[in-house]
């Protein structure tokens, strides 16, 4: 087993998964797709695994190559903020961003006009929508990068993930009735933190009513505000008016969610990679400073 992998092998099979294809990647890359065929042969050497199954034009990832797919894109995005660290040049361009109606809107958009600020010659076009879907437009080349929920092992683009503790969310004033049901403001199924709230009261023993669905998250902190119920947000989205619902209060601690940050490198510019090292850098400090 090889101890160190080149770069340049990792690159080329990330490329053609995100391109969908041998000669695509190969004219994305300035090579043949003869020596793309070498690389990735190469690659299953070292590792001593099939990772790509071919059949005519058509191609499908082993296990292994889904096991490999989320080592790779972190290796790439440390050696492209290294190169990008030490270049003096000048980022401009268009990026398509997205980012989730069920997390931190204002926070990332915060962070979004920090970095436009800093790099006037880049423009940025942000998409809202559920976290599945902006994963989906990701997918079909509508969006550059998506910060959005991560669930599950099997997902396709995903470079890096930060870890956050969600919390029950309630009015200032709350007063808890503990022998009454909780009642529920989440957003639209499937949602994370929906499944989060109701398996924790599940293995509480306690029972639940469902007040209010928002597709929005400022529609739940609105209604939190308001008395209404009760509801997971995180350290960004937690608002004045609103305090963290305890658990002598009845409110049983919630499972972490993974915050994950998505983008295709064969088709991120200069700019783009940029971006997206400057939202991750953004969303660790956070964690790391509701955690202090």
């Amino acid at each position: 087993m090889a101890r160190n992998i080149p770069t340049d092998l990792l690159r080329s099979f990330v490329t053609v998964v995100d391109l969908g294809g041998f000669t695509r990647a190969a004219e994305a890359l300035g090579r043949t797709q003869p020596a793309i065929s070498l690389q990735i042969r190469r690659l299953e050497d070292l590792l001593q695994a099939k990772l790509i199954l071919t059949a005519g034009r058509q191609f499908a990832l082993t296990d292994a190559g889904v096991a490999l797919g989320p080592y790779a894109r972190q290796l790439l995005r440390l050696n492209d903020d290294i190169v990008a660290h030490f270049a003096d040049t000048t980022l401009s361009g268009w990026i398509r961003v997205g980012i989730p109606t069920d997390f931190a809107q204002i926070y990332l958009l915060d962070a979004i006009t920090a970095f436009v600020s800093d790099h006037p010659e880049v423009k940025v076009e942000i998409e809202s929508l559920v976290s599945r879907d902006l994963r989906e437009a990701l997918a079909k080349d509508q969006l550059d990068i998506v910060v959005a929920l991560a669930s599950g092992d099997d997902l396709p683009y995903l470079v890096e993930t930060a870890q956050v503790k969600p919390f029950w969310a309630v009015r200032e004033n709350f007063q808890p009735d503990l022998n009454a049901p909780v009642p529920l403001l989440r957003h639209p199924d499937p949602c994370e933190y929906a499944t989060r709230m109701r398996n924790a009261l599940r293995r509480a023993g306690r029972s639940w009513r469902t007040v209010m669905v928002s597709r929005d998250v400022a529609g739940l902190q609105t209604a939190v505000r308001a008395g209404l119920g009760a509801t997971a947000l995180t350290p960004a989205t937690l608002q004045p008016g609103m305090r963290i619902g305890r658990q002598d209060e009845g409110f049983p601690p919630l499972e972490p969610l993974r915050i994950g940050l998505f983008y295709k490198h064969a088709a991120l510019k200069d700019a783009g990679q940029r971006l997206a090292q400057h939202l991750l850098e953004h969303i660790q400090e956070q964690n790391k400073n509701s955690k202090s």
